[in-house]
């Protein structure tokens, strides 16, 4: 009797890619460390100016090697492509493919921390307000070494733009009154880490210290926020942000822990 052993299913990896902060791609929670640099490059340039995230090779080559001779540029893009293709080939997925003109974003499957910021930042909800801040770990492509200048323009404009997206929602979440107590806590935060001189995000944590009576740390984000303030612009802490201060030290004074702590 002739029996064929049933095949086993292909093993589909599980693949993450970070590129705001620190830029890795991990293959079933292995940070793999052969990753090209261009992978990283090539990948974000065609998700944030590509035309349905794909683009010309012509176009690529100007931006990243624009010097260069037609021919030498032409080369330095393929053999980078066949880096990728090697790359993706022995980690057994697709995210970067090509043809004889184009060069396109093939991600379905990848779970990419910059794809899901953009759709973070499309939200209204507080479920997308806290994607938003969990996802930015840092600037885009915060530790890959300089390219061109031409791509490095193109990189700091990015880097602003998102930025600044985000400050923008972040300041419009803490303004919204039905926002959770833990969210407001996180988008301070966050706004803090971005933005270290914004007085809104520091009201919000000295009022969050104080209704935990935690008069040391209310003290601390006061004098904090004074110190960031006198150094990066050399001035004083606003009205506002002082007599909230002093509002909330009456309050645990008046109204102190049941603990007894302060």
């Amino acid at each position: 009797m002739n029996t064929t052993r049933a095949s086993e299913p292909k093993h589909i990896p599980r693949i993450s890619m970070n590129t705001l902060g620190v830029c890795s791609i991990a293959v079933d929670g292995v940070v793999q460390s052969t990753v090209p640099s261009s992978c990283f490059r090539i990948a974000t340039y065609l998700l944030l100016s590509g035309s349905r995230m794909m683009m010309s090779r012509q176009r690529l080559k100007s931006i990243f090697w624009p010097d260069a001779d037609l021919e030498k540029a032409s080369a330095n893009l393929r053999q980078n492509l066949v880096r990728i293709r090697r790359f993706q080939d022995e980690n057994g997925f697709q995210l970067i493919g090509s043809n004889f003109t184009l060069v396109y974003l093939m991600q379905h499957g990848i779970d990419w921390d910059l794809h899901d910021f953009l759709d973070a930042l499309d939200g209204d909800d507080e479920a997308s307000i806290v994607s938003a801040c969990e996802l930015y770990g840092g600037d885009l492509l915060a530790d890959i070494g300089a390219s061109s200048p031409e791509f490095e323009e193109w990189l700091s404009d990015q880097r602003e733009r998102l930025r600044s997206a985000l400050i923008e929602k972040l300041v419009g979440a803490l303004a919204d009154s039905s926002l959770s107590p833990p969210a407001r806590g996180l988008c301070a935060h966050k706004l803090l880490a971005i933005d270290p001189c914004n007085e809104q995000a520091f009201q919000i944590l000295m009022t969050e210290a104080a209704e935990q009576g935690d008069h040391a740390r209310l003290h601390h984000l006061f004098a904090r926020c004074e110190r960031q303030l006198m150094n990066e612009f050399g001035v004083g802490i606003s009205d506002g942000t002082r007599g909230l201060y002093s509002q909330l030290s009456r309050n645990l004074h008046s109204h102190p822990p049941r603990n007894g702590s302060s």
